[in-house]
């Protein structure tokens, strides 16, 4: 059959409500992440869209002995060339569970941007510690935290034996709601994430919403995205000036949204629960009907190549 028609070109529609001066542009992030509403960045340049639910923590990145969560929370913004309102989600906070390596110690950082002061660390010596810009990094370890800072954002920065991430909180732009931060991630394996336990042999493949895409390939795959122009069309038939995004990287992730849903701050268990694993596969790519490509043709996988993370909705390059 023929594809349908594609919606008429909407007519100019009204100013939006007032609203404050979006605040300067975030700088390019790293190749894959998290930004946004967020965009999902894969480890091998993959993209996706993905809403969550207000109020929710869903696992990102967990790994044996790691575990990063985050919390959405539902924030409307407008966007900047089509003045339309998109009520959208962002990460808001983060909370990092490491176990060191050398003796077993948990330790657990909060960075919730929205309440300050943060980053605070728990599992330390002597209690709760703050860290703050600028400082030398608080080192536990094989762990390193550490906090820069400049007029536009604040970035946590967290090393462990084998992975390096850093949160970067930034204004909504254009946000509905005044002075409301964003949380964008970064991902960055500093050993071969699939690389056997040296003591039992064992490989424990990463997982989580961005973790899962460190599978040891090179093939990039694109899940469902949140097109505005389309939503618009769809949800409103350009009648109504807001619209409400609804992808949850569909095709690009195993399970569904709700898999990755966990309890509270610092949990680890999940459907696809790493934290404590003894040994698991990586995903099977086979299974996955977003649309697949390959980056490297004719390259072996590179794990230093490999990055993943997020970033926020309130991107100026989602109006198509």
């Amino acid at each position: 059959p023929m594809p349908p028609p594609e919606p008429p070109h909407p007519p100019n529609p009204p100013a939006p409500p007032p609203f404050a001066p979006a605040p300067p542009s975030p700088p390019p992030l790293k190749p894959g992440g998290l930004t946004g509403d967020p965009h999902l960045h894969f480890a091998h340049g993959g993209e996706a869209d993905f809403r969550g639910e207000d109020g929710y923590l869903y696992a990102m990145l967990h790994h044996s002995g790691l575990a990063v969560n985050v919390l959405f929370e539902a924030c409307a913004f407008f966007l900047s060339d089509l003045v339309l309102k998109v009520r959208g989600t962002f990460v808001t906070d983060v909370f990092i569970k490491a176990v060191t390596e050398a003796t077993g110690r948990t330790v657990r950082i909060e960075f919730t941007p929205n309440m300050p002061p943060t980053p605070i660390v728990h599992g330390l010596e002597g209690g709760t510690r703050r860290v703050l810009p600028g400082r030398p990094p608080l080192v536990v370890e094989d762990l390193s935290i550490a906090v820069t800072q400049n007029d536009n954002t604040e970035v946590l920065h967290v090393r462990t034996g084998g992975w390096a991430i850093d949160a970067t909180a930034r204004l909504i732009q254009r946000s509905a709601t005044s002075g409301k931060k964003q949380v964008d991630l970064s991902f960055a394996p500093l050993r071969d994430p699939l690389a056997p336990n040296p003591k039992t042999g064992k490989v424990v493949a990463p997982h989580g919403l961005i973790g899962q895409s460190f599978d040891g390939d090179n093939i990039a795959i694109d899940g469902k995205k949140d097109h505005y122009r389309e939503l618009w069309w769809r949800q409103t038939s350009f009648k109504a000036n807001e619209i409400t995004t609804e992808a949850q990287a569909e095709g690009a992730i195993e399970g569904f949204a709700d898999d990755y849903k966990v309890a509270d701050f610092y949990a680890t268990d999940f459907k696809y629960r790493r934290f404590n694993a003894v040994e698991a596969a990586p995903r099977n790519v086979a299974t996955l009907t977003g649309a697949k490509r390959v980056t490297s043709p004719g390259s072996q996988y590179d794990w230093k190549k490999s990055k993943g993370g997020t970033s926020g909705d309130d991107s100026p390059d989602k109006a198509g």
